[in-house]
């Protein structure tokens, strides 16, 4: 989750940024201009506790400042909302509800993502590099965290931008023990009104809710 709001650094196609802190300056400006924006995504998570890959698909939907919804559609439905630091998950077959607060730490990278966090700050956490994809149209932002706190959980996220639109096209993140997940995105719409109602969680009665701490600082 913390890695979505990155789909919201839509803009036109300037002649592509030479060095990191160029690249930031363009998102930040990109993502000014950003009100709301819509994706599917197709995610595929490697686990050692999975005999093969597991794939899920769905829709991402963001609205300025800080309202996502991230819904599962296939195979197994359920929704995702972040409202702020806020997180809530709804699990329809379960009939579960999930509440929690978003890490600090996992709060702050998010920000970074999206342009909002300065990239000094996070430097105190992570190495941040930016690698020229040859003949591909992509360049590619390498985070890899420099406190063992953070290696403890995570390994690396890699994130794959456009050269020219600066939309991002592939997310990794690769955690300590191994595992992996990898989303990307497709048919992103920009600017379009969303009925406030996509970002409220209506629960049926019945609805067993639990509030726990995910990982992280």
């Amino acid at each position: 989750m913390r890695l979505l709001l990155f789909v919201a650094l839509l803009a036109a196609s300037p002649p592509p940024p030479d060095t990191m802190d160029d690249l930031f300056v363009r998102m930040r400006t990109a993502q000014e201009k950003v009100r709301t924006l819509e994706a599917r995504f197709e995610q595929v998570k490697r686990s050692s506790l999975l005999a093969e890959e597991a794939v899920s698909s769905g829709v991402m939907v963001y609205q300025q400042p800080d309202l996502i919804r991230w819904e599962y559609l296939a195979p197994d439905p359920h929704v995702i909302l972040i409202r702020g630091d806020a997180f809530s998950a709804y699990y329809p077959q379960l009939q579960k509800l999930k509440t929690a607060r978003v890490a600090r730490l996992r709060h702050r990278l998010f920000n970074f993502i999206v342009a909002t966090e300065p990239l000094e700050k996070l430097k105190s956490h992570f190495q941040v590099e930016l690698r020229e994809g040859g003949d591909r149209p992509t360049r590619t932002l390498v985070l890899t965290p420099l406190t063992r706190q953070i290696q403890k959980t995570l390994a690396r996220v890699t994130i794959q931008v456009d050269k020219t639109s600066f939309l991002p096209l592939e997310l990794l993140i690769e955690e300590a023990d191994g595992d992996s997940t990898r989303i990307r995105f497709t048919a992103v719409t920009v600017n379009r009104e969303l009925p406030a109602e996509l970002f409220r969680l209506q629960v049926p009665p019945g609805t067993v809710e639990e509030t726990y701490a995910p990982g992280g600082r």
